[in-house]
This record gives structure tokens, C-alpha cells and sequence, in this order.
């Protein structure tokens, strides 16, 4: 991120804004800060409200989120979410979701754009690093490794063909991201809570990013423009709005299986890792098959199951169906 040193006015704040800002440089002179980390941490919150405006949710998460960006950009390590959780009274994950909203907004004010950027390759080097780091700590840690296997052995099996790289990182989000352990979290939780002072901002930018991620079956409801397309979540039920490069061969009535994630602008999606389009008949055979998963799902889960958890905790059978065709 760019250092800002241009001169920059708080005149067009709302007064709410302004109030998220009071906090903010009250919050860092009680604590002794220098006058040139009050003025960076007032330039974060001044070019996020121009770029965004949008400051819904608590104040105090606001200004925790501005001072936690700050000790990332300055190198302050002992700012860390849990710390300032504790000195706002909120809670380290809406601190988390509120700087990675505030960082987005800033690299796009840099002139990356969102669409051009919700186009590019889903593994870049960024990536590549997370990931190792990801598969080296689930293969590390003893507390996972039944949890792991036993994943693998029902998902994979024993006599698969072997995995392309790229089914091997969707295994991997789908065992970290996907799937909720015995306590109610997930793998990636307990990476990020372990290595949040270790991790670079890109890093834990593209972690929430997969953590937020979908996997799910889409049918094409409309194709906006020439970058959009509004789809229909079979197993969530609702309309979701994903950027491409281009519609290419896409046509509205497809049927995609895909795993969307967050792109830069609020509310839209982009397409992460594998696209297939599926033909008529393997939907159908697809169709017939998840009907019987999931009744197996439901009865592993006491008659208890919707749509939303089937796909998220069964979301690999469909690439393995996949595989075998």
C-alpha cells in the first residue's frame, strides 16, 4: 500500500464519520502515538469513507479496524486484534472483517480496479504461499490428523486417480474451510487465531477470502453485461451477483459448478479456482445423485439438514463425482 503524505480534508464527514475518527485519534494520543501515526491512521479512515462511505456497523469496530490496519502498515505487532477486541469491546473477528473491507476499498482508491481484479487467476503466488502454509500446519499438528484422514478416506478413497493441482488446493479448502470440527470451527479459524501476527496483510486478506468462500451449483438467471452474471444458488436458494472477464461461451439456462468467492466490491463474487459448465444429462445424473447424498446426510444427522450445510460439508463429492466421469 502506498504511503499517503498529501494533505487531505475531514470538511465532507458525516458526523458520524467524524465521531469514528474522534475515537480513533483519541484512542491513539491516549496511548502516546506519534503525531505522524494519528495522521496516517486519520488519512486510512478519511480515504476509506471517500472511496467506500460505507460505515455501517458499530462505531467502536470502525476505529478499532482503522488502528489495527495502522499497526499492520507501521509494523506495530503488539496491535493486534485480540488486544484491541479487549480496549473497544467488540469482538476480533468483526475488527477482521472491518480492516480487510477498509484494505480492499484503499487498494482499489490505488487504481486497481475491482472488475479487472475479481478476473485475474485464482492461484497467484500470494496464493501459493497461503496455501503451503495451510497444508503444512494441517499436516503438522497432531490435533488434526484423524480429522484430516478421515475426510480424505471418505471423500477421496484409497484407489483415486491421481489429484490435479487444482482439485488438490479445492480439497484443501474444502477439509480447512468447508468443513466444521467436533467444537463448531473450522481448521482455517485456528491458523488464523495462531498466526495472525506472522501473516502478511495480503496473506490474511486471501485466508478471509477463501474462509467466506462458497461452493454450490449455480444456474445462469441472466447474463447482466459483459462482466456480470446473475445466478441462482440451487442449494442456498438465493440470486448471487459474480464478475468475469468475459460471458465467452456462457449462455443464460447453463448450470455451473464453481466455488465463488468475495471480490473487491461489496456484494459481488468472482469465480474461484475450477468452472464447469455441465451438459443436460450429467446435471440430471448430478441431480439424482446429490438427491441421494443428501438424504445420506440427513440421516447421519438425525433427520436434521438444509441445503446450506449439505453443500458445505459435502462439497468435494461433487468434484469427486466429477473426477469419475
Amino acid at each position: 500500500m502506498k504511503d499517503y503524505t498529501s494533505d487531505h480534508s475531514r470538511d465532507f464527514l458525516l458526523k458520524p464519520q467524524e465521531e469514528i475518527l474522534n475515537q480513533i485519534t483519541a484512542w491513539l494520543r491516549r496511548h502516546s502515538f506519534s503525531p505522524e501515526d494519528i495522521a496516517k491512521a486519520e488519512e486510512i479512515w478519511v480515504e476509506y469513507i471517500k472511496k467506500s462511505g460505507n460505515y455501517r456497523a458499530s462505531s467502536r469496530t470502525w476505529a478499532a479496524a482503522v488502528i489495527y490496519f495502522l499497526g499492520k502498515i507501521r509494523g506495530h505487532k503488539w496491535l493486534n486484534q485480540a488486544f484491541l477486541a479487549k480496549s473497544f469491546s467488540v469482538s476480533p473477528g468483526s475488527i477482521s472483517q472491518r480492516w480487510q473491507q477498509i484494505h480492499r476499498a484503499l487498494r482499489e482508491a490505488e487504481g486497481r480496479d475491482g472488475t479487472e481484479e475479481a478476473a485475474e487467476g485464482f492461484f497467484t503466488p500470494v496464493a501459493a504461499e497461503v496455501f503451503r502454509k495451510l497444508m503444512n500446519y494441517t499436516q503438522s499438528t497432531d490435533k488434526w490428523k484423524n480429522f484430516v484422514g478421515d475426510i480424505f478416506f471418505q471423500f477421496v478413497g484409497v484407489e483415486t486417480p491421481p489429484l490435479p493441482i487444482d482439485l488438490i488446493l479445492e480439497l484443501l479448502i474444502f477439509i480447512t474451510c468447508d468443513r466444521t470440527l467436533p467444537g463448531g470451527k473450522k481448521i482455517i479459524d485456528y491458523f488464523l487465531e495462531e498466526n495472525a501476527e506472522s501473516l502478511r496483510a495480503e496473506e490474511e486478506e486471501f485466508l478471509q477470502s477463501i474462509r467466506a468462500s462458497r461452493f454450490g451449483l449455480f444456474r445462469v438467471e441472466a447474463i447482466l453485461n459483459g462482466t456480470r452474471l446473475l445466478l441462482i444458488d440451487f442449494y442456498r436458494g438465493n440470486e448471487v451477483e459474480v464478475l468475469v472477464r468475459e460471458t465467452g461461451q456462457i449462455e443464460q439456462g447453463d448450470i455451473i459448478m464453481s466455488r465463488i468467492i468475495p471480490a473487491e466490491r461489496e456484494g459481488l463474487w468472482r469465480f474461484g479456482g475450477n468452472l464447469v459448465t455441465l451438459r443436460p444429462s450429467a446435471a440430471k445424473e448430478l441431480s439424482d445423485l446429490a438427491g441421494k447424498w443428501f438424504w445420506e446426510f440427513s440421516v447421519a444427522n438425525k433427520g436434521w439438514a438444509t441445503g446450506e450445510s449439505f453443500i458445505q460439508e459435502n462439497s468435494f463429492r461433487f468434484w469427486r463425482w466429477l473426477i469419475g466421469n
